[in-house]
């Protein structure tokens, strides 16, 4: 086995053990012994490093390897990873267009788009996050998710029937969900008749 692949494999066991201080520095050490940059490794260090709390070196990683990213998958993770980045700077606004740009790159991930509506709802915009979040259902996506993000966006619009319907349906998919059924609850004395 190479130092490179030993590097790789206690790579994995860090990012396994959540250990990101430990991923980080194995990850670059494994960046100045490889010949050609393994652009989805650099794109891991990089959430490693937001993770870690580092913003202005993972920002700085993912602009270096902006132009490596020209495949579908490697593009998606970077404009996902942008996305991440942006949110946890509060840069709500660009958070959400990386998101919906990342959809754009797979459009399968409704998730994106659900995510891309918590940032429109970050940024005092439920009209928008609903529109997400029903574009959002047409993909593949966690539906029972979907749908109490878009009764708490509706109830936020004071739609309280629509509202209390599409935490319904959270209940026809997970019949368990207690935030559901709280949410009939306190819905259903601003139901008027």
């Amino acid at each position: 086995m190479s130092e490179i692949e030993e590097l790789y494999e206690v790579l994995e066991e860090a990012r396994e053990a959540d250990q990101v201080a430990s991923a980080c520095v194995i990850y670059e050490e494994i960046l100045t012994q490889e010949d050609v940059e393994n652009v989805m490794s650099t794109l891991l260090y990089a959430t490693d490093l937001i993770d870690f709390g580092n913003f202005a070196q993972a920002e700085a990683t993912l602009l270096r390897v902006t132009d490596l990213c020209d495949e579908a998958e490697s593009r998606e993770l970077l404009l996902f990873t942008l996305a991440t980045l942006k949110e946890k700077k509060g840069e709500f606004r660009d958070a959400e267009k990386y998101y919906r740009l990342a959809h754009e790159q797979n459009t399968t991930r409704g998730e994106l788009l659900l995510l891309a509506a918590n940032m429109a709802f970050h940024q005092g915009e439920a009209p928008k996050a609903e529109y997400l979040v029903r574009e959002g259902l047409k993909y593949q996506c966690a539906q029972d998710e979907a749908y109490s993000s878009l009764g708490f966006y509706l109830a936020s619009q004071r739609r309280f029937s629509e509202a209390k319907m599409a935490f319904q349906e959270v209940l026809r998919i997970a019949p368990e969900n207690e935030y559901a059924t709280e949410w009939i609850d306190d819905l259903n004395p601003l139901l008027t008749d």
